[in-house]
């Protein structure tokens, strides 16, 4: 295991498609982050999102222990305070930086898999942000999965916000 001292000094490679660092495609890290993205896209870290992946059963799912979730949680944030440009209410993702990162997961059944992760995790709150939408709407268009073969959930109700 690297130390924090190591890390510091090794600049993470930083990926062709998108400014953040890279991951080889369809990796355990590279599904994480996207899974991080939703976490995060309403602007903070709720309990009952991590819950929800505790439930679902997400971290083995995406091939990842708890604690290098966390760690790519904390180098997601790491890596978009130094390159991404600050908005109003928070940091942005342009289109082709979302579609770099989408582009790091190639497997279909990987991108079912985390179509289903991404929603659980934007609907536990019970609240549907603009960004959390526009997130896994993104995720849609990217990929294009087909809505026939994926696994049916309940639509909760949502509040938008």
């Amino acid at each position: 295991m690297m130390s924090m001292q190591a890390r510091e000094t090794f600049r993470p490679f930083v990926g062709t498609h998108h400014p953040l660092r890279a991951y080889p495609t369809n990796s355990p890290r590279a599904k994480a982050r996207l899974v991080v993205l939703a976490l995060l896209a309403d602007g903070g870290l709720d309990k009952r999102e991590m819950a929800a992946l505790d439930r679902r059963g997400a971290f083995a799912a995406l091939g990842i222990s708890r604690e290098d979730f966390v760690q790519v949680l904390y180098d997601f944030c790491s890596d978009v305070a130094g390159q991404l440009p600050v908005g109003s209410g928070g940091y942005r993702l342009t289109p082709k930086t979302l579609g770099g990162l989408f582009g790091e997961v190639a497997d279909r059944e990987a991108r079912e898999q985390l179509l289903q992760l991404i929603f659980s995790v934007i609907s536990s709150d019970g609240r549907l942000s603009d960004a959390e939408e526009g997130l896994f709407w993104s995720a849609i268009d990217h990929w294009k999965p087909d809505a026939g073969k994926m696994p049916r959930t309940t639509m909760p109700e949502l509040h938008y916000g």
